[in-house]
């Protein structure tokens, strides 16, 4: 089993393309909804006290990600729950979730939200499956942005 690390600098560049490939490849009309500065600046987005960027690589290639990103003292945003299509159905949206509640814990949250279009029912039926309740349906240019929750 592959595991989960703290994201590296280094990663910058694996991290980048592997979301712009998947949101490409699967979401192309998704990418209206979300912004992508995040992933330009991974250290100075997600390397805040409560915050943090988490990879799977397989030798020297990201196929895993997740960030957990602060939206307040009380509430985490879980965000670029990502996995390469090839490493799909072997656990890793798994372990990537159970790092990032983890991480939740240790810095305090009381909830953490999760936002997705109608198009991500595998990461939908992930959050489900670990306690994740959704709260709200948004209509956005003809599709629907889904936010999770889940109170810890």
């Amino acid at each position: 089993m592959l595991d989960v690390q703290k994201y590296k600098p280094e990663d910058s560049e694996k991290v980048r393309d592997l979301i712009l490939s998947i949101l490409k490849d699967e979401y192309p009309f998704d990418m209206v909804a979300y912004s992508d500065t995040d992933i330009n600046d991974i250290t100075g987005v997600y390397g805040g006290e409560k915050c943090s960027f988490f990879v799977i690589k397989d030798k020297d290639k990201v196929v895993g990600t997740v960030g957990v990103k602060n939206e307040d003292d009380n509430t985490a945003l879980i965000r670029r729950l990502f996995v390469d299509k090839s490493y799909r159905k072997k656990g890793l949206g798994t372990s990537l979730v159970k790092k990032a509640l983890d991480f939740c814990e240790t810095k305090d949250y009381k909830e953490i939200v999760f936002r997705a279009t109608d198009r991500m029912k595998n990461a939908m039926r992930l959050l489900e499956k670990n306690g994740f309740k959704k709260i709200e349906s948004l209509e956005v240019s003809g599709f629907c942005i889904h936010k999770y929750l889940l109170k810890l």
